[in-house]
């Protein structure tokens, strides 16, 4: 039996909680080391999870015994530590967006290229049970042709006086933060690639000067036409997340399952067993641990980068 991987998580905010469960749960992954710059956040985090901690990466690659590290920082910091981390020689995977531009991020791509190591983003809806079946329906012309998609995620947040409201360590605001997830669930179901958009925002009403409210339209290549709608200010969680209307019937995806209705029906068939969050994150695991060198999806979180750095231009 292989040993398991023995990986570092770097960022110890809450999302480091998410990664640390999965880890836990996984016998084929251990955590043995955490790297925070605030000690205050670091003894909290070594207090919770049990491994030891480390002031900055250079210290954490001193001390050796990590053969991985997962990035959960600010983005803007994403692409200066990953450069270390896979010069050492560790496989690296990092929280959504995986920069703060698609060019940092190829730049990111081609240094793990470069240094023969794995890099990933941190998709977790690529991982949902529910969105995955939704993407065989559509496959088998469940609801007939696809004509439109809408990808919603709204809900109030209080960023004010925190990093996602820097744009120094953000890169942006909603869009930035949930931009990522939105295209993460379109590839599951899109029937063809994205080949324009178009964006607008609220006036920011929450965190200025980032936006905090954010609408998104755009065509595929074959057609077909989408919104995504992004707000840290309104709530629309108790809603579908993802709904896609076809020739023959509507597909909607919510966080406590799926359903489908064909055309002249009145019942909604539901399926799927709503969204696992737990589930999400080991399945993020799993295809990282799984993946070769360059291999995973950071290609296409650089893609996602390009969409939403266009979605910015067309705002402006």
């Amino acid at each position: 039996m292989n040993s398991p991987r023995k990986v570092a998580i770097v960022g110890c905010g809450a999302i480091s909680r998410a990664h640390a469960t999965a880890i836990e749960a996984l016998p084929q992954v251990e955590l043995v080391a955490l790297v925070d710059t605030d000690p205050a956040a670091l003894a909290k985090a070594e207090s919770e999870l049990g491994a030891p901690g480390f002031a900055t990466v250079a210290d954490l690659i001193a001390a050796g015994g990590a053969d991985a590290a997962c990035i959960c920082t600010p983005p803007a910091l994403h692409d200066g530590i990953a450069e270390v981390l896979l010069a050492a020689g560790l496989d690296v995977l990092c929280e959504k967006p995986l920069s703060v531009s698609a060019a940092v991020a190829q730049a990111m791509i081609a240094s793990a290229a470069d240094v023969n190591r794995a890099l990933s983003v941190s998709d977790k809806f690529r991982h949902v049970g529910d969105l995955i079946e939704a993407g065989e329906r559509l496959r088998l012309g469940e609801i007939g042709s696809p004509i439109h998609f809408a990808v919603c995620f709204c809900a109030p947040v209080g960023v004010r006086d925190r990093w996602p409201s820097d744009a120094a360590l953000s890169g942006g605001g909603v869009l930035m933060d949930n931009g990522p997830h939105a295209f993460d669930v379109l590839s599951h179901v899109l029937d063809a690639p994205i080949e324009d958009l178009a964006a607008v925002f609220a006036k920011p009403s929450l965190a200025p000067p980032v936006e905090d409210t954010a609408l998104l339209h755009f065509r595929t290549e074959s057609g077909s036409t989408g919104r995504i709608e992004l707000s840290w200010v309104y709530f629309t969680k108790d809603l579908d997340y993802l709904v896609i209307q076809g020739t023959e019937g509507t597909i909607r995806i919510g966080w406590t399952g799926g359903q489908l209705r064909h055309h002249g029906e009145r019942e909604w068939m539901p399926f799927g067993s709503g969204y696992d969050k737990g589930a999400a994150f080991r399945g993020v695991w799993e295809a990282f641990l799984s993946s070769g060198p360059v291999a995973g999806n950071s290609r296409e979180g650089a893609a996602a980068l390009e969409w939403i750095e266009t979605a910015y231009d067309s705002a402006r």
